[in-house]
């Protein structure tokens, strides 16, 4: 018997379950109804070219057969548990691992911008809407049998039914975001790099090979504080540990300002020259989409960077350092097809995320043990931030 794909998928979503997604997602009913109307399809047209990719249909086939069978049925009372937040960061980890951290980078910005909501709006969105797919897919596996080359087969076969549940420009969005060429050249389960957790015992120095100039008097000053109030107060020579505890929170609090002083990479960008870049622009590209991309991509490593302080914490921020290192790549190989009266704007834009993610980069490598950690992710982002800007 024929079926839509799309809509078994739409068949799952009670009014009740999609205003529980849109809770989750942080967003009302009118943008989780929009959002879903592009996120569906645009998340089965992503599964659609890993399932194409070599080595992509048996990675999609292994999520399918390891979700639980009764999830779907069990989703609504487990979001009344307030278990939403685990299962979107859960779903968020299996697209991240299938379609690659980029391709969902991508897809959750341009969702975002297609509905009006945040990209970590969108986000949150499709990890907890990548259950139910699954699960319907499941479904058609256990149902017809399907082995890895059925269900590349079946998901082939709906193209057309996905392809009309499209909303009008959004697919013409997504691929002018380069969403099309990522998934089907990115081979699954390589997107997030593995990183081995560091020795904290023996904790390895920044590649620098010391503390930036910049540190030396914020050292130097609280070393005097500290031996001066020990002379004034009469008391017991200090322990050097002393004074590296205190330019460890040297370092911290000027991150956290840094961090926190990030606004928008239009910030003193004049409407005129905004306006310009926009109708240089050709059709194809979207404006706001490719901005918003940007912006999203230096607000994530400045959040991220701003919360390093130390080893741990810089694993911990690698994720989303690797989604905004992606992102850039992204946004560099749609600028570099632009014309030079569109550059100009674009690269001013540039200039003002750098501006405020490369000195934070260089405070978070001084903390002991970060800058082997993160340099190798964003060392390159930036070399390719300043060479776009010039």
């Amino acid at each position: 018997m024929a079926f839509n794909i799309v809509d078994l998928v739409k068949d799952q979503i009670t009014d009740h379950l999609r205003d529980q997604l849109g809770s989750v997602a942080g967003i009302d009913t009118t943008q989780t109804t929009s959002a879903l109307s592009g996120a569906i399809p645009g998340l089965l047209t992503g599964l659609t070219g890993v399932a194409n990719k070599p080595g992509g249909a048996g990675a999609l086939l292994d999520a399918v057969n390891k979700q639980d069978d009764g999830l779907i049925g069990n989703l609504t009372s487990m979001l009344g548990q307030n278990q939403g937040n685990q299962l979107a960061n859960e779903g968020g980890n299996l697209l991240s691992s299938l379609l690659g951290s980029g391709a969902l980078g991508t897809l959750a910005n341009v969702i975002g911008g297609f509905a009006g909501i945040g990209r970590n709006n969108s986000t949150s969105l499709l990890g907890i809407l990548a259950p139910i797919v699954i699960g319907v897919l499941k479904k058609q596996v256990l149902g017809s049998g399907l082995d890895a080359s059925g269900l590349s087969s079946m998901l082939s076969s709906q193209q057309s039914n996905i392809n009309a549940a499209m909303p009008q420009g959004l697919s013409d969005q997504l691929s002018n975001q380069g969403f099309f060429d990522s998934i089907s050249g990115a081979s699954p389960n390589v997107a997030t790099p593995t990183v081995s957790a560091p020795d904290l015992n023996t904790p390895e120095l920044p590649k620098s090979g010391g503390l930036p100039k910049w540190l030396i008097p914020l050292v130097v000053l609280g070393a005097l504080a500290y031996f001066g109030y020990k002379f004034l107060s009469n008391q017991d020579a200090p322990d050097v540990s002393a004074v590296g505890d205190a330019a460890t929170g040297a370092v911290t609090n000027v991150t956290d300002g840094a961090s926190a002083a990030f606004g928008s990479v239009t910030d003193g960008i004049s409407t005129e020259a905004l306006d310009a870049a926009k109708a240089a622009l050709p059709d194809s590209v979207d404006f706001d989409g490719l901005t918003g991309q940007l912006n999203g991509a230096f607000e994530s490593t400045t959040s991220a960077l701003g919360g390093i302080t130390d080893a741990e914490s810089a694993t911990a921020a690698l994720p989303e350092l690797t989604q905004a290192s992606e992102d850039v790549s992204q946004f560099a190989a749609v600028f570099q097809r632009l014309p030079d009266a569109a550059k100009g704007p674009l690269s001013s834009m540039l200039e003002n995320g750098m501006g405020a993610v490369g000195p934070l980069f260089e405070k978070v490598q001084a903390i002991p043990g970060v800058g082997a950690i993160i340099e190798p992710i964003v060392g390159p982002m930036l070399a390719t931030i300043e060479g776009l800007a010039g």
